[in-house]
């Protein structure tokens, strides 16, 4: 059998949970069958960063060097190119992603699905985001057009069915996966990079690109509380992650908050260094108003750190009963919630031991058995 797959979204320069979920599920797809040949489909003005997986015997790479505008461009107008056809030909087509991509018809579709959001929160888009996602990517219409949909949870699949009228039987449900390598750091790891980054002993950690779905004002309201609480005095609010889109609202809340003087922005976190960051806090705190799936409390629990989230959308499947879910839309209970981490040793360690099991639950070796299982199918 031969797999086209389309790695666009690997030459964004970004590291987001797509990313992540591109790079893991196909180096591990890759890997499972080697009289499958993968052929990878690529554009873009950025050079590709090359992983060790992309140099196995049974893959390739169709790298056009043009401009994805062009490409969206002409697939919107003229129905071409047809990617199977520029990769030298394949079965089935696999998009981790719906970048707006054509194929020809004798080549199976399959996409993957990470969230709505858009469709549900259109509110927490800037207006070239939402016109971005409806006229040059056309979701819905990709969706119908696909054989077969990959849904990175029940919340998702639920929402294509009822947003885009998607049969349940053409989709599959299929958890993302937990890096194998990452584990909670040893001590001495963690007391040098808290050091190094200038942490304090006790913080709430934030971690996520930086946008209004994230609900970081209503962190931040929730903090606000915790810290006019004396018991709390040496506690500290630490924000990761990239700056998203319409960030000037948060940037005033938190320069003028009366909690401004301990909340830290320390940008975009390296990969070899999420464990360590992850390791050093008290606890994750997660309150986002909506996720299609959301990596960062898996990651946290992998790390033995305590998980705060909102009870909405995937996160009752990642979260699940690892963690403490509250009303993202109140403040006072997610302060709550957050205290009483702080305050009971007892309950942070018992958070700490059932999420480390939950996330063992969640591995890119089955994501990927699976996802192979569902390409052939089609």
């Amino acid at each position: 059998m031969i797999i086209g797959a389309d790695i666009r979204v690997l030459g964004t320069g970004l590291h987001s949970g797509v990313q992540e979920y591109t790079e893991q599920v196909l180096a591990h797809m890759v890997a499972l069958d080697p009289d499958v040949q993968w052929r990878l489909f690529y554009a873009g003005r950025t050079a590709l960063e090359r992983h060790p997986w992309m140099d196995a015997p049974n893959v390739s790479i169709t790298d056009t060097r043009s401009s994805n505008r062009f490409l969206w461009a002409r697939t919107r107008l003229t129905g071409r190119p047809y990617l199977d056809k520029l990769v030298g030909d394949a079965d089935v087509f696999f998009f981790p992603h719906f970048l707006l991509g054509a194929v020809s018809p004798a080549c199976r579709r399959v996409m993957t699905w990470h969230d709505l959001s858009y469709e549900r929160m259109p509110e927490f888009f800037s207006l070239g985001r939402r016109l971005w996602h409806q006229f040059q990517m056309q979701p819905r219409r990709q969706a119908n057009q696909a054989d077969r949909i990959i849904a990175v949870s029940k919340s998702t699949a639920d929402d294509l069915s009822a947003l885009y009228g998607i049969p349940s039987d053409r989709i599959s449900v299929i958890h993302s996966g937990v890096a194998s390598d990452l584990r909670r750091s040893d001590a001495g790891d963690i007391e040098r990079y808290r050091t190094r980054m200038l942490l304090p002993r006790r913080f709430v950690l934030a971690f996520g690109t930086q946008e209004p779905r994230k609900n970081l004002a209503g962190l931040i309201a929730a903090f606000e509380r915790i810290i006019a609480q004396q018991r709390f005095a040496d506690v500290e609010l630490v924000i990761a992650g990239p700056r998203g889109w319409l960030m000037r609202p948060l940037t005033r809340l938190a320069a003028t908050s009366s909690a401004r003087t301990r909340i830290t922005f320390i940008g975009p976190v390296r990969t070899d260094e999420r464990a360590l960051l992850l390791s050093s806090a008290s606890l994750l705190a997660y309150p986002s108003f909506f996720e299609g799936f959301g990596f960062p409390p898996l990651e946290a629990m992998a790390c033995e750190t305590p998980v705060v989230a909102a009870a909405n959308s995937a996160l009752f499947e990642t979260v699940a009963d690892a963690g403490i879910l509250v009303d993202a839309y109140a403040p006072d209970r997610l302060a709550a919630a957050i205290a009483a981490v702080l305050d009971d040793a007892a309950l942070a360690g018992e958070l700490r031991k059932r999420g480390k099991t939950h996330a063992a639950t969640f591995t890119w070796a089955r994501a990927a058995r699976q996802t192979l299982d569902a390409i052939i199918r089609a």
